[in-house]
């Protein structure tokens, strides 16, 4: 999988290492899991940071230079099935874990600051928006036609937004714009959000 960042391109794999190479195939860093890993993501602005989620609950933050981990998460709900780095505010995290949706602010704790059930059938993904720190969009577990679609806005109590999506896979946010694209049975789809 090609991680794309700023500084530098790194390919990574997970399950229970996490590895890193640079693009010439030489390996640069590599940390043991405790538990299959769900989601990495690379720092936003420091190109040498990167989050690892586990299934386990556990979100850990390393630091590519000192080859350390610097900082750990904890959701207390399994399975952690998605994590993500905001964007526009590097100290967010947000995360799906059972039925949950769940978001740290990592200047505060290591434990969640705000948590929500948000899907019945078991929440599935978790991406915050590339424009706004109070937006993010979720699904829910795939089912045997459809899976669920939300987007969700802090300052609400409830989604703003609900979709359906056959045979849903990834989620992902347009770059500059309010437009959130699931993959579905041979076909995108894309949703628009009011600001």
């Amino acid at each position: 999988m090609l991680l794309p960042n700023k500084a530098h391109d790194r390919r990574s794999v997970w399950g229970e290492n996490s590895k890193i190479w640079n693009l010439d195939g030489v390996q640069t860093s590599h940390f043991a899991l405790n538990s299959p890993g769900m989601s990495v993501c690379w720092h936003p602005e420091e190109s040498f940071k990167l989050m690892v989620a586990e299934k386990n609950g556990t979100i850990r933050f390393y630091d590519l230079m000192s080859q350390q981990a610097i900082l750990s998460l904890e959701s207390e709900q399994i399975p952690l099935m998605s994590a993500h780095w905001c964007l526009k505010n590097t100290f967010k995290v947000g995360a799906v874990a059972g039925n949950d949706w769940l978001i740290w602010d990592i200047t505060r704790s290591s434990y969640p600051q705000v948590k929500r059930p948000v899907h019945m059938d078991r929440a599935c993904i978790f991406r915050w928006s590339t424009i706004n720190e109070n937006l993010f969009a979720t699904t829910g577990y795939p089912g045997k036609m459809a899976s669920q679609f939300q987007i969700h806005h802090l300052g609400h109590p409830q989604p703003i937004l609900l979709g359906s999506v056959v045979v849903g896979s990834g989620l992902s946010w347009h770059r500059t714009l309010p437009l959130c694209a699931v993959g579905g049975d041979h076909k995108l789809l894309f949703w628009v959000t009011e600001m």
